[in-house]
């Protein structure tokens, strides 16, 4: 996997159809358009695939919380470009015969590319949906625009899906033998990951990394190499992985508010299971993986 696991895709948003106001109807009349149902970060898997429906085979009954969305086209193997791909936002997860509603972070590193980029765009963008119904600036009704891409309020001001940028750090030590791992004070104990934090309004992403390593572990840390990036639609974040240096490692103080306990682990200590580490839907467990093959046994 050259990408993060929610990074991959294979699909064309096509941007410029989504524009015409009847693009979800026009795609409703064509046999070859496929429907993908959310319900949260859930959908159907059957067979290790999302199931997607027919335009004919929605099922009835099912409340929608809004109307079918664009998602883009479908993309095959050779590059050609298909029917159109919709989300179906649904309050409640219904009876799909042989299939099971999953989460997107139980799936998402299992899903094949294509599975992969519609589910995490449907989930980040029925994320907006579900919590824009009015406009952030007066309150008022804002009606849906561009096939579920824009809500339009009562003064005419358009407001689109937000993302929040946050980065995600990978601290090693000078010699690169030893990573810094911290535990949240909202997981389980025993449980390790790279510290993370939001982008400040009018800060680089680098400046970021210096800072949250700074406040959360109390280390000073240099050279921030950026490594790579994936949506993260819980609910709303996009992750930039970083990898630094530590020269000074023996400094390293928890804020004991986010952060209960930091520790350094060799390679070694990782693979023999010291700790619990990220699930692999996460960017966390992609950067680890590429860390640890970095230092691989000798054959």
């Amino acid at each position: 996997m050259q990408v993060p696991p929610l990074a991959r895709s294979a699909l064309d948003r096509d941007h410029a159809s989504r524009l015409a106001p009847d693009a979800v109807d026009r795609a409703l009349e064509d046999p070859s358009t496929r429907i993908i149902a959310v319900a949260g970060d859930r959908a159907p898997v059957r067979d290790g695939a999302l199931v997607r429906f027919a335009p004919d085979a929605l099922p009835a009954d099912v409340e929608l919380l809004v109307p079918l969305s664009w998602l883009g086209r479908a993309v095959g193997a050779d590059g050609t470009v298909g029917g159109a791909i919709l989300s179906m936002l649904v309050a409640e997860p219904f009876d799909v015969p042989g299939a099971e509603w999953r989460s997107l972070r139980e799936v998402g590193a299992d899903l094949d590319d294509a599975d992969a980029g519609a589910l995490v765009q449907a989930v980040a963008l029925g994320v907006w949906q579900r919590e824009s119904h009015h406009s952030p600036i007066d309150g008022s009704p804002a009606d849906f625009e561009e096939s579920g891409w824009v809500r339009r309020d009562a003064n005419g001001g358009a407001h689109f899906p937000r993302t929040d940028p946050a980065v995600i750090v990978a601290i090693h030590d000078r010699a690169d033998e030893r990573i810094l791992l911290g535990h949240n004070a909202a997981w389980p104990e025993g449980r390790y990951s790279l510290i993370a934090g939001f982008v400040d309004p009018g800060e680089s992403l680098e400046a970021a990394v210096v800072r949250e390593v700074r406040e959360e572990t109390g280390l000073e840390v240099v050279e921030p190499h950026y490594l790579g990036s994936q949506p993260w639609p819980f609910p709303r974040s996009l992750m930039i992985g970083f990898e630094c240096v530590a020269d000074d490692p023996g400094t390293i103080r928890p804020d004991g508010v986010e952060i209960l306990d930091v520790r350094w682990f060799t390679r070694d200590e990782l693979r023999a299971g010291a700790v619990q580490l990220p699930g692999r839907t996460s960017i966390a467990s992609w950067i680890l993986d590429a860390w640890l093959a970095r230092g691989a046994r000798p054959a």
